[in-house]
């Protein structure tokens, strides 16, 4: 402990004897690291933004299907025994919502369009999806009331407005044709036009009876609550229902592209802090390299007087990571301090999110400041220091005394 100390007094004088060139050497290498910080936050602040638009709109983060479902089933296929599941969601404490969905086709007077039909527990849905804040007309379906909740877009589309009423052909579970005609109740925005063009709710109830099915039938059950822990969720989930009767996916498999693009941010962040390490890493290393041709009869000295070329490498390797922890104090403090004031006030992108799904839960980035990030940072700083000093350390270590002791 005495000698590291001594080591560390050393360092500190010969940092201080070049303070310009310290100081500009410290301001680099605090930069990279408040960059680094800061953009971690705001890409893990960009992740949860996509997560929550995503499961907001409609997945929810989990979702429960009959056995052998797929999104492109075009024939209805009701869960078996849905309370089933249900009573192992109760059980896990985790919020649900029930859903009987269609495709439909809607008609207004010489218009037409394409829709999925969802059938939902106006009480359950809200705690899976944002759908009933996003009203702008009109009211959210309700038990008592079986009106038409539709999109903005597609009620532009169709010229149709609150009050009006629309023709919805569906086909029944008997493979039937028919039409029914229900009254709009209410009309939503969620800013994701093609969303709002393709989706229609009604009570569940109201589904049921034109779609003739039993009176508890359920094609979807949606799972809310936080995403983190949605893989471990819909495992816990599987093995409490037989597969083969029902199918449990996260949202990781029912939105593999924004998994997919969550991945892509990352493996371009850690090519970025490979750039700006790598940019450290030399800045140190031509300091350090500067510091020990100044210090050669210095160095020389200390070696003729019978310190050990290991002395020499601690002197060297020691002054380089008081350089790495003083840049990373002062580049995680001003991080911090930026980070934590865009986590309460963020940046709205809404001028470049327009029509983007993943941004359907807001336009407004926020940081998301998580101290394992910072702590990563910084070691990872000090560790890139102390690597940089290797070299020139045992370049100093290397060097003849005799020739030193001629220079004076």
């Amino acid at each position: 402990m005495r000698l590291f100390l001594l080591y560390c007094t050393i360092a500190l004088r010969n940092i201080r004897r070049h303070r310009r060139r310290s100081a500009l050497t410290i301001g680099a290498v605090a930069f990279g690291i408040f960059c680094l910080v800061l953009f971690q936050a705001l890409k893990q602040g960009l992740h949860a933004k996509m997560i929550a638009s995503s499961l907001g709109l409609d997945l929810g983060v989990a979702q429960v299907h009959a056995a052998g479902y797929e999104p492109n089933m075009a024939v209805l296929h009701s869960i078996p025994a849905p309370e089933k599941a249900l009573a192992a969601l109760t059980s896990l404490g985790r919020p649900w919502a029930p859903r009987l969905k269609t495709p439909a086709l809607i008609l207004a007077g010489i218009r037409s369009s394409s829709v999925v039909l969802s059938g939902i527990d106006p009480a359950r849905e809200p705690t899976v999806t944002f759908i009933r804040s996003r009203l702008t007309a009109g009211a959210y379906p309700s038990d008592e009331a079986s009106n038409l909740l539709i999109g903005d877009t597609l009620a532009r589309t169709l010229d149709r407005a609150v009050g009006d009423t629309l023709d919805l052909l569906v086909q029944t579970s008997f493979g039937q044709t028919t039409t029914v005609r229900f009254v709009i109740g209410g009309i939503y925005r969620t800013g994701l036009a093609s969303f709002d063009r393709s989706h229609v709710y009604l009570p569940i109830a109201a589904v049921r009876h034109i779609l003739e099915t039993d009176a508890n039938a359920v094609s979807e059950i949606a799972v809310g609550g936080p995403a983190k822990g949605a893989r471990r969720l819909a495992a816990d989930l599987a093995s409490r229902l037989p597969d083969s009767e029902y199918q449990v996916r996260s949202f990781h498999e029912l939105a593999p592209d924004l998994v997919q693009l969550m991945e892509l941010n990352n493996a371009t962040f850690a090519l970025l802090v490979g750039i700006v390490f790598a940019i450290v890493a030399l800045g140190i290393a031509n300091t350090m390299t500067t510091v020990v041709f100044e210090r050669f009869r210095e160095l020389g000295t200390l070696a003729a007087l019978g310190t050990t070329p290991t002395g020499i490498v601690g002197l060297i390797v020691t002054e380089a990571a008081l350089l790495g922890l003083v840049a990373a104090a002062l580049g995680t403090l001003a991080a911090t301090a930026a980070g934590l004031y865009l986590s309460h006030v963020g940046v709205d992108l809404a001028r470049f999110t327009s029509a983007n799904q993943y941004f359907a839960a807001g336009t407004v980035l926020r940081a998301v400041l998580e101290w394992e990030d910072v702590a990563a940072a910084n070691l990872i700083a000090v560790g890139t220091a102390l690597a940089a000093g290797l070299y020139p350390a045992i370049r100093a270590a290397r060097l003849d005394p005799v020739a030193a002791l001629r220079a004076i």
